[in-house]
């Protein structure tokens, strides 16, 4: 019963009559889990865990796979903002009330969307600049290589995300920097992402290779440790002669322009400053 219950676990509380015998789980192992609660049926053919998410559930009632954000958000990639709906993949064209279904194959055994299909949903029903964050995660969690990522999207109508996805970098420390990042080279500036700068530590951004951008999270100075930390290496980066900004999140979420803007007014004073 123990193994059958870390099975599930591993697929997020949910599987298959098909996907248990496959793995080695005889009929007589089930029918005892359902007589004792541990799994229940939840449609035919398919079991679950009393605590298993329910946008899994209703997948395997709906046969439909989780996709785009909603399995981003079960995988624990970063997102810019929760789902307002389940999104799902399915075979063929359906209506499922209160959720956005994607139209494509999908594989019976999996109630969640391989990565690069995920990713693929997410850049065609998401605004770019989530699809971008999620894409991201999924690298620098390693749940997708980039190269293969890069492949998924090869056709000629791909171009702009390819464009995207060549911006990502596995060093990203969170989705602040690549909202940071999107905007600034939208912008036109030359942004390098963290970045190893002697003496001083690794730093969030820097534009044009002197203007040094750190982003103060929603966790900032959340122990007095950190706050050492962070007032040595603000000190050293002054002392050498870096000039640095402190970024809110919220200036660099909810208002992009005024970020830009303030980036491109220290860089445009600074510059003036040194030719003089």
């Amino acid at each position: 019963m123990q193994q059958l219950e870390a099975f599930l676990l591993s697929r997020y509380g949910v599987a298959s009559y098909g996907t248990l015998t496959a793995n080695g789980f005889p009929r007589s192992t089930i029918d005892q889990a359902l007589r004792t609660g541990i799994v229940r049926r939840v449609a035919r053919g398919t079991f679950a865990l009393p605590q298993a998410d329910a946008r899994l559930v209703d997948a395997a009632r709906s046969q439909a796979s989780l996709t785009c954000i909603s399995a981003a958000e079960v995988l624990g990639w970063w997102l810019l903002a929760p789902p307002g709906s389940v999104h799902v993949r399915c075979d063929a064209a359906r209506t499922i009330p209160g959720t956005v279904v994607h139209r494509g194959q999908r594989s019976a055994h999996r109630l969640i969307a391989p990565p690069r299909q995920i990713l693929r949903d997410a850049f065609r029903c998401l605004p770019r600049l989530h699809a971008l964050v999620m894409a991201e995660s999924a690298v620098v969690t390693n749940a997708v290589g980039l190269q293969a990522l890069q492949k998924e999207f090869s056709g000629q109508q791909d171009w702009h995300v390819r464009a995207l996805l060549g911006t990502i970098r596995r060093t990203t420390a969170s989705p602040l920097e690549v909202c940071a990042r999107f905007h600034l080279l939208n912008a036109g500036l030359r942004v390098e992402t963290e970045v190893a700068l002697p003496g001083i530590g690794r730093v969030d951004l820097l534009v044009d290779g002197w203007l040094i951008i750190e982003i103060d999270g929603f966790a900032f100075h959340s122990s007095r440790a950190h706050y050492r930390v962070d007032r040595r290496r603000w000190n050293a980066s002054a002392a050498a002669g870096w000039i640095t900004l402190r970024i809110t999140a919220e200036l660099v979420l909810h208002r992009p322009e005024e970020f830009v803007k303030l980036v491109k007014m220290a860089r445009d004073t600074w510059s003036l400053r040194v030719r003089r």
